[in-house]
């Protein structure tokens, strides 16, 4: 004879509780609290006294407002079980663990990226990040992206700063090649 207790009581499919995934939680999260840092920020940003329309901190709030209404959506997604449809394409299992390493690595290149901008310039910041990103993610070698990122890094450099007069440090080397043109 066996009792209730012993035995598992199956659910319905539909009244089972759904699955949570902890990245994608985690996501949403930092996705919101960017842009509660993107609404606090552009607090602090300085209104002339002539602007008698749409003034300079309009679209930082519109863009951190919108952010965290992004982040708050998600982390209500993902609370619910829900999960973004997968494209046929992707050779990718939705069910496997978030990679935790790959992720630090990201992070830090990002880090990095910001710290390195104005001690090495733009393009060398760029490269550095961009062989980091594509090393943690599985590329074999650094080199090609490492060379890939320069050359980016410096097709960019030249349209902000020499066409769009967009100030972006290029670093000794940048500086003095292209102070020609």
């Amino acid at each position: 004879m066996s009792t209730a207790a012993e035995q598992p009581t199956e659910q319905p499919p539909d009244q089972q509780r759904p699955e949570r995934n902890t990245g994608e939680m985690v996501m949403a999260l930092l996705l919101a609290a960017l842009g509660v840092y993107l609404l606090i920020d552009a607090g602090a940003i300085a209104v002339p006294g002539s602007s008698n329309t749409v003034g300079p901190r309009f679209f930082p709030y519109a863009v951190g407002g919108l952010t965290v209404l992004t982040g708050a959506g998600l982390a209500l997604r993902t609370l619910r079980g829900d999960r973004g449809p997968s494209d046929d394409s992707e050779d990718v299992d939705p069910d496997a663990p978030t990679d935790w390493r790959a992720v630090a690595i990201i992070a830090v290149a990002f880090l990095a990226h910001a710290l390195l901008i104005n001690v090495v310039g733009w393009p060398l910041a760029v490269a550095l990040m961009f062989a980091a990103v594509a090393w943690a993610l599985g590329a074999v070698g650094v080199v090609r992206p490492f060379l890939i990122g320069l050359v980016a890094g410096c097709v960019v450099w030249i349209v902000f700063v020499k066409a769009l007069n967009v100030a972006l440090p290029g670093g000794v080397v940048l500086e003095y090649l292209t102070s020609w043109f």
